[in-house]
Order: C-alpha cells, then sequence, then structure tokens
C-alpha cells in the first residue's frame, strides 16, 4: 500500500519565495533561494495532508490574512539571516 501525503506549507512558501526575496533585495540564485525556503519552513508549522479534503481545507485557512503574514514574515526573516551569509560562492 502507497502512502500519500503532501506539506502544503511547502507551496505556499515557494508561491511566496521570489517576490519576498526580490522585495528584501536578496540574492535568488538557486543556492539562496533553497536556503531561504528551507530556513523559512523549519520555522513553519507543517500543514501535512494525505486526501484531497484535507488540501482543500489547509488551502482555505492559507487565504486567511494571519497565515499569509506568517509565511511573508518566516521568508523575510530567512532572506536576512541568507543574505549576511549566503553560500554561494563558497568553495
Amino acid at each position: 500500500m502507497a502512502v500519500e501525503y503532501r506539506n502544503l506549507m511547502e507551496d505556499f512558501v515557494i508561491q511566496n519565495l521570489n517576490a519576498v526575496m526580490t522585495g528584501a533585495g536578496c540574492c535568488t540564485c538557486d543556492a539562496c533561494k533553497s536556503d531561504v525556503a528551507a530556513y523559512a519552513l523549519n520555522h513553519l508549522t507543517p500543514h501535512y495532508v494525505a486526501t484531497r479534503q484535507g488540501r482543500l481545507m489547509v488551502k482555505l485557512q492559507s487565504y486567511e490574512m494571519q497565515s499569509r503574514a506568517d509565511v511573508v514574515a518566516a521568508i523575510s526573516e530567512a532572506a536576512m539571516v541568507v543574505g549576511k551569509s549566503p553560500r554561494h560562492g563558497r568553495d
């Protein structure tokens, strides 16, 4: 039996990543994007779902103003941290 589940918080972070990083003046290379996404996801509550109904309920919750603000705040914080010590360019 295959077990299928997904953390929808990943989708929410990815959807907002470019806009927030660009707005923060952060580098948007692949390494920085990966680091910012990982940092933000580690500071946000995961939203795992295993059914279509669960996916719809979590997506509805994500449209609440506080949920969106939490995602943007986590990405902004991550962009500042990564921007201070970017991984790109290191050998």
